[in-house]
């Protein structure tokens, strides 16, 4: 039957049947494993691999957001984390949620691998007032101009087998497909069952990583994709509606290989810069400001890029006056700037903010 986009879509199981072995699509994967195992490969040489993703992640949580409309900067999300959530500001409370699902995610999968029960967790963080649940009643997807329905999501009741069917296919080692391959097309599926009434996105897009690591390839979610479909936008959604509507497999798989390799190095490259700027940090708080160094605090200025005396009091066991001398000391020598938002008095690491904003 032709594709018609008002009729809930009766979407095929997994694996699809699709040649997977040409040479474009080789070449490209050859391409994205060769940076993705150097990307990995360098997370491994990072003094604390969790402290150092910290910035990375806001980073990858405001792209994410980004594509979903949801408006804010990296500076303000920053800020916000600081702030009580009853004070936070809507945009920023859903990146900081982002941050947290992928967190949470990540210790769900060690526990649980990629099953239901991790998905169900995620979209959970991300959206604690929601059920927890898969959608119960038929969603549709609008185009956001026109508003016209561009895609109905398979019925509700077929949910449950659509989502056993991803989560075998996700875990099964011993079929002769690449992570990589394997990661876009159960990236696809998701996205074409539409399991949640909201935030199926940011979901999907968090899976991604985490399947990533459930294969090997790599050791921490630190492979980004949200930036560069932030990036191309309109070719992301034309691509996965055409995989629907035309079968079109090749065209979304080779975007996606692009997207892989493009992002992989670019987040090794971010990674490269937060921790020169950790090392940079380190040594000269070591020569200038020994009295008052300790690895523990340089290492609570990079976890945390704007800071207050009450978090840094929290994060190194001192007191408010000592955590407030120690960021007092750092700003007068131009390492940290300081700045007030109403009650709260906050200290920024410039140098940390100009790598992650970039």
């Amino acid at each position: 039957m032709p594709f018609n986009p008002l009729d809930s879509h009766d979407l095929a199981l997994l694996p699809p049947k699709v040649d997977l072995n040409k040479k474009t699509l080789i070449d490209l994967i050859i391409k994205a494993r060769a940076e993705l195992g150097e990307l990995k490969g360098y997370t491994f040489s990072m003094p604390n691999p969790t402290l150092l993703l910290s910035p990375a992640i806001i980073k990858e949580s405001l792209a994410s957001s980004e594509i979903e409309n949801i408006n804010t900067t990296i500076i303000k999300v920053l800020e916000n984390q600081l702030f009580p959530e009853d004070e936070q500001k809507t945009p920023d409370k859903e990146v900081l949620r982002y941050r947290d699902a992928v967190m949470d995610g990540f210790e769900s999968f060690k526990k649980f691998s990629l099953t239901t029960r991790t998905i169900l967790n995620i979209q959970k963080v991300l959206l604690p007032g929601s059920s927890g649940e898969y959608r119960r009643l038929q969603n549709g997807i609008q185009n956001s101009s026109t508003k016209q329905i561009i895609y109905t999501p398979p019925v509700a009741v077929n949910i449950p087998d659509l989502m056993n069917n991803l989560e075998k296919f996700m875990n099964n080692k011993s079929e002769n497909i690449d992570p990589l391959i394997k990661c876009a097309i159960a990236h696809y599926q998701f996205e074409a069952i539409h399991p949640f009434s909201d935030g199926n996105g940011r979901t999907g897009r968090i899976l991604m990583v985490l399947y990533l690591v459930n294969s090997g390839i790599l050791t921490y979610p630190t492979l980004f994709i949200s930036g560069y479909i932030n990036s191309n936008k309109s070719e992301y959604y034309k691509l996965l509606l055409e995989v629907t509507s035309k079968g079109n497999w090749e065209d979304y798989l080779i975007f996606m290989m692009k997207g892989f390799y493009f992002q992989a190095k670019e987040t090794k490259q971010l990674l490269f810069e937060i921790m020169k700027s950790f090392f940079a940090l380190k040594d000269k708080l070591k020569k200038d400001h020994k009295i008052i160094y300790s690895a523990d605090l340089v290492e609570a200025l990079i976890s945390y890029p704007v800071i207050t005396p009450v978090k840094l009091s929290n994060e190194l066991g001192v007191g408010w006056d000592t955590a407030s001398k120690y960021l007092k000391e750092l700003t007068n020598a131009g390492i940290l700037a300081d700045k007030k938002i109403g009650k709260y008095h906050l200290f920024v690491n410039k140098e940390l903010i100009s790598i992650i904003h970039k």
